[in-house]
């Protein structure tokens, strides 16, 4: 799966610049760090064009944040470069973190989904990486596309706007057609990589079983995992997993074991 060149167009970088706010569990997750972020070394994964930067950045003790497209973290640089001494910015892949420390960070995070554009056999290389640059007791949070999700792909991502909303029945029957494979056993799948129709069908994300994430979690040797809802901001129980469906992808926060 290749991504790289679309997040390194500069149509997909400028899309990127003009996000700004935390989404809603992002914004419940900092709250719950917010006292303690000043005390903590921070690396980033997956900083876009500095999204999440402007909010985490100004308060943490020591704050790195990388991407694997350049044109993100030149975007990032343009806009943060020098603000505050205590922050760098790198090109960098999430499946070789090799160039930091061991134990290196209090807090990883890594947002927009970003860990769905690498492929699924390689998810355990990423969480072990992230895993060992993490302290003992180290928290780590991410947002993954939820495979439930797909399970009603007809309702997928409506719109209220009428011709947007027709639009996008156009845009759901070609998700269909161009994934009609990996869709016609996505019930029983623990995750499927679809091309969803992201940037202009410029992407292919993975789709992850909330309760199959949580057993990987728990097998790469994190714990105390945590799941909240995208459009609301609230801790979610995934006994009834089904009950996820209206949720296109979900944070998780953990701690490393």
């Amino acid at each position: 799966m290749e991504n790289l060149q679309t997040y390194s167009s500069n149509d997909v970088v400028s899309y990127y610049e003009k996000y700004e706010g935390l989404q809603k569990p992002e914004k419940a997750i900092f709250n719950i760090l917010k006292e303690r972020l000043p005390e903590m070394n921070m690396l980033d994964i997956g900083i876009g064009a500095g999204r999440t930067t402007a909010h985490f950045a100004p308060l943490v003790k020591k704050y790195t944040g990388v991407d694997y497209s350049k044109g993100m973290v030149d975007a990032t640089l343009k806009k943060y470069g020098t603000k505050w001494p205590s922050a760098t910015f790198e090109q960098a892949d999430v499946r070789n973190l090799e160039r930091f420390e061991e134990g290196a960070f209090d807090f990883v995070l890594f947002s927009f989904n970003g860990m769905d554009t690498i492929l699924p056999e390689e998810r355990e290389t990423a969480l072990r990486q992230i895993r060992r640059v993490l302290k003992k007791n180290g928290l780590f949070c991410f947002s993954t596309h939820n495979l439930i999700a797909l399970l009603d792909i007809k309702g997928f991502e409506w719109r209220l706007n009428m011709l947007a909303a027709i639009k996008r029945v156009f845009e759901v029957r070609k998700i269909k057609k161009i994934n009609s494979r990996q869709l016609a056993n996505v019930a029983n799948e623990n995750y499927v990589t679809i091309n969803d129709g992201a940037h202009n069908f410029g992407l292919e994300n993975c789709y992850f079983r909330p309760s199959f994430q949580v057993t990987q979690l728990k097998e790469t040797g994190f714990s105390d995992i945590r799941i909240y809802s995208h459009t609301e901001g609230k801790m979610v129980d995934i006994k009834n997993e089904l009950a996820t469906g209206e949720e296109k992808w979900l944070y998780y926060l953990c701690t490393k074991a």
